[in-house]
């Protein structure tokens, strides 16, 4: 189904119009952010480049926003973000544009569901793939401009789940650490920095027997059978620590803004 383009004209511009059309959006002195129906935050790397071109090639007014500034309110007939959640905090960037009064799209790997999960639990009201072809993307935020639902309620609660069971399994991996003793956790932290059993005997100047010892109880204690899984889930524990301390610091800055 075509789309009703939001600027004037009804034509589809060429490849080249459409590259200018959106680059003119990053020149000193264009036209506002606030102005664009379409937002996408994003580096400005090849696929920001190809959503943004492909965007401005069906006649959205479409512009980049480098995400470290101030998000503007939505256009008043009603804008959509396009958040690459390749882009860090990009949980936090989908919770501010939903209360800011933004349609969110994110544009997720389907190698990394959870990001896309959270982000949807966040509020988003869409996700595509990266891997989708462009003009998918590109029927999605139409969809959105037209106010139509981003997906359905059968594929957020899909999404919904699979965000709850992360949080379950994280709270439980972290359950988990809390039961190795301090020399136990600095054997499994010298292991997920790549040392072997016998840097760590050295620089922990204990017997080679005993570092063994650790790492037996590391992977009792944490109930996997290989070194590689125990480092896996003490990773996947710590970037969700890390990335829920971000979250709570960045809500407590924009507290201190709006007091």
């Amino acid at each position: 189904s075509s789309l009703t383009p939001v600027t004037p004209h009804r034509r589809r511009t060429s490849t080249r119009q459409s590259v200018q059309s959106f680059e003119r959006w990053e020149a000193p002195g264009s036209m506002s952010a606030d102005a664009a129906r379409v937002l996408v935050i994003g580096p400005y790397d090849l696929v920001t480049t190809s959503v943004g071109t492909a965007l401005a090639a069906r006649g959205f007014a479409v512009g980049r926003h480098p995400g470290e500034a101030t998000l503007p309110a939505p256009h008043p007939a009603g804008g959509v973000l396009l958040v690459n959640l390749d882009v860090p905090d990009s949980t936090v960037r989908v919770s501010h544009a939903v209360r800011a009064g933004w349609s969110v799209l994110v544009l997720g790997r389907q190698s990394v569901p959870e990001r896309t999960a959270a982000a949807v639990a966040a509020g988003a009201d869409a996700q595509v793939s990266r891997r989708a072809p462009l003009d998918a993307l590109v029927d999605k935020v139409g969809e959105l401009i037209a106010g139509r639902p981003g997906m359905s309620d059968d594929e957020r609660n899909v999404w919904l789940t699979v965000h709850r069971t992360v949080i379950t399994e994280v709270a439980a991996a972290r359950r988990q650490l809390d039961l190795l003793t301090d020399r136990e956790f600095e054997v499994l932290q010298r292991m997920e920095r790549g040392q072997k059993a016998v840097e760590i005997s050295a620089e922990m100047t204990v017997a080679m027997s005993t570092v063994r010892s650790h790492i037996r109880a590391i992977l009792a204690k944490l109930e996997v059978n290989s070194q590689q899984r125990a480092v896996e889930l003490y990773r996947g524990t710590r970037r969700h620590a890390e990335r829920r301390a971000r979250i709570r610091s960045r809500m407590s800055s924009v507290g201190d803004h709006r007091s």
